[in-house]
């Protein structure tokens, strides 16, 4: 019986019984095949694994992202109106600036800011050419051809009560 046992492991001699060992102690060829395959198959799951969480996690911050921007977006509409509370509409567009900085890259905060400083209701110098231009900046700060896009904010008429 044992014979068969040394035949199977690839033993020649008795001396290496049970150790998965040839002659002068080198290891059976097809344990280190088996070795290196369930160590590849371990990797190729953690590394699968990792992608995955880093993927869900890239899409997770993209979606908090367009939130944030569709609620500056909202907030201009708001403003933009003729008939809202506009103190709750600038209220509104105050809390969406200042935490779209949270998530936007200096850039898009400089055009914000910009466009900020043109609407806000102590620039005596407003213009509806210059406001649009600013918008369509901000709207686009990540877009390399800012000239072909045109843009203003749509408002609805006040409810006639």
């Amino acid at each position: 019986m044992w014979r068969d046992v040394e035949v199977l492991c690839g033993c020649v001699s008795g001396r290496f019984r049970g150790s998965g060992r040839g002659v002068g102690g080198k290891m059976n060829t097809s344990i280190i095949v088996t070795l290196i395959t369930v160590s590849g198959g371990i990797m190729v799951a953690a590394l699968t694994f990792y992608l995955t969480k880093r993927h869900e996690i890239k899409v997770g911050w993209q979606k908090q992202k367009l939130n944030h921007y569709k609620v500056l977006l909202s907030s201009l509409s708001d403003l933009a109106v003729d008939g809202t509370d506009k103190e709750k509409a600038n209220m509104n567009f105050s809390l969406a600036a200042n935490t779209i900085a949270l998530v936007a890259p200096q850039y898009v905060i400089s055009s914000l800011m910009t466009f900020h400083d043109h609407v806000k209701f102590t620039n005596p110098n407003k213009s509806q050419e210059e406001h649009d231009r600013l918008l369509r900046e901000l709207l686009l700060a990540e877009k390399d051809n800012l000239k072909t896009f045109d843009f203003h904010l749509i408002g609805a008429a006040p409810n006639k009560k």
